[in-house]
């Protein structure tokens, strides 16, 4: 048996027989079911339970956060994608939690957000790439990464600028 070189090695994909590669279609069905499963009528825009859900407040967010994290936690065991885009749809399910949460602009988000619907097309990505027996591309998710941590941290910023500014007003009215 030849030995194989580093490259092969890097590059095999994880499940060689296309074939026998796992189905999609019942993850298929919660992203629709979760992001797309109701037309609101007269208009081309799709909620599904994400969306009514995170009307009730804080709890259906999490309710739905709990489905999206399994589907990340069904993409990275199962579907074994690499850690940069398991990540990425990690980031997908928290911006969608965090915003989601937010009285009504959440609500707004979640119709247009589709966390779901994004992590399945990563997962749909990495599954066509293993496909044609190219490696999976971790580049646009480490970037997509930084960008995230990048707006954090700005965020976390003007948080503490603000937390400042208020502390230093409640100080000035307290010793005026």
């Amino acid at each position: 048996m030849a030995s194989r070189t580093m490259a092969e090695t890097i590059h095999k994909p994880i499940i060689e027989d296309p074939r026998r590669r796992p189905d999609l279609r019942g993850l298929e069905n919660v992203a629709w079911l979760m992001d797309r499963a109701i037309r609101i009528p007269g208009t081309n825009v799709t909620v599904g339970l994400d969306a009514l859900l995170g009307l009730l407040p804080v709890g259906g967010d999490l309710l739905t956060g709990l489905v999206q994290v399994g589907l990340v936690l069904v993409a990275l065991f199962r579907f074994q994608v690499p850690r940069a885009v398991a990540a990425r749809m990690a980031a997908n399910v928290l911006i969608d939690v965090a915003v989601g949460s937010i009285p009504v602009l959440g609500d707004l988000f979640d119709v247009a957000f589709k966390a779901n619907t994004r992590n399945l097309r990563l997962l749909n990505e990495v599954q066509q790439e293993r496909t044609r027996g190219l490696p999976v591309a971790a580049k646009p998710s480490l970037g997509f990464m930084i960008l995230i941590a990048t707006g954090l941290i700005a965020l976390l910023g003007l948080v503490l600028v603000g937390f400042i500014t208020v502390v230093s007003w409640v100080v000035g009215r307290l010793h005026a």
